[in-house]
């Protein structure tokens, strides 16, 4: 077939032919992959004209004896800068929290005794309570959306969830992970990394990724240890929740949802 295809065609082009048909098929630079998935992106990484947005991210937040951005040399500016932030955007005027008894804070011990434990912590100044820097910690219980303050001890009422279930079924991917009854106690981790990118760039990033992934540990110990398997949902529709927390999605989004089952429900 080879000898009848050459009378046709000259001997660049069957080579061509043969090294298109035996070589994995590249796109063209100018071409636009309809059919976008993390898959294609690993696959043709090498090939982009412009270096994909992650790492272009991964890139901009290197430190190096070169870098022209000025970084705290210590944590003694960080300390100052979280500890304005703490008494001033979270200290509201007393006043303001109870006018005319509505209700705006509720203490710790109107939530699950086995939830108490692991957030009261939160109300005491210390390495645990400085993770609540760069990430908003949100309380769902009882059709209600709370958000813990940092060394204080209560948390703020943010607003009532109006038809729960449905809200509830629209933030994860079809089918549900869990139960829906599983998500009427959940715990939500809302990033802001302006807050550390204030100090220290585009590495504000990975700062506020770290504290988050101490927090996730140590909330999912904690609420096992009180007898409540916590699971950490990663994927979910990201604009679902953030309206569900009104956030903008931007300077405040979310990054992961705690939904709890008792370890023994027959004890």
């Amino acid at each position: 077939m080879t000898t009848e295809f050459s009378r046709f065609a000259p001997d660049p082009l069957l080579e061509y032919i043969q090294t298109f048909l035996e070589s994995p098929i590249i796109p063209s630079p100018n071409s636009i992959d309809l059919s976008h998935s993390a898959a294609s992106d690993c696959l043709y990484r090498q090939v982009r004209p412009k270096p994909h947005l992650a790492e272009l991210y991964h890139e901009n937040s290197k430190l190096s004896p070169h870098s022209t951005l000025q970084i705290p040399a210590d944590t003694s500016t960080l300390e100052q800068v979280r500890r304005w932030f703490f008494e001033t955007a979270y200290c509201v005027d007393e006043e303001v929290l109870v006018a005319n008894g509505s209700g705006l804070r509720i203490s710790y011990d109107q939530l699950p005794e086995w939830l108490q434990s692991p957030l009261n912590l939160f109300s005491k100044p210390g390495l645990l309570t400085d993770l609540l820097y760069a990430a908003d910690l949100i309380v769902l219980h009882d059709g209600m959306l709370f958000r813990v303050v940092p060394e204080s001890n209560y948390l703020w009422s943010e607003h009532e969830v109006k038809d729960e279930a449905a809200l509830l079924s629209s933030l994860f991917w079809r089918p549900l992970p869990v139960r829906l009854e599983e998500c009427s106690t959940m715990l939500i981790v809302v990033a802001c990394p302006w807050r550390y990118m204030l100090l220290y760039g585009p590495r504000g990033y990975r700062h506020t990724l770290l504290d988050i992934g101490r927090l996730l540990g140590y909330l999912q110990y904690q609420c096992e240890f009180n007898g409540h398997s916590a699971i950490v949902h990663q994927d979910f529709l990201d604009t679902k929740a953030d309206q569900f927390v009104q956030a903008d999605g931007v300077e405040r989004s979310v990054y992961a949802l705690l939904t709890f089952s008792p370890i023994n429900p027959d004890e």
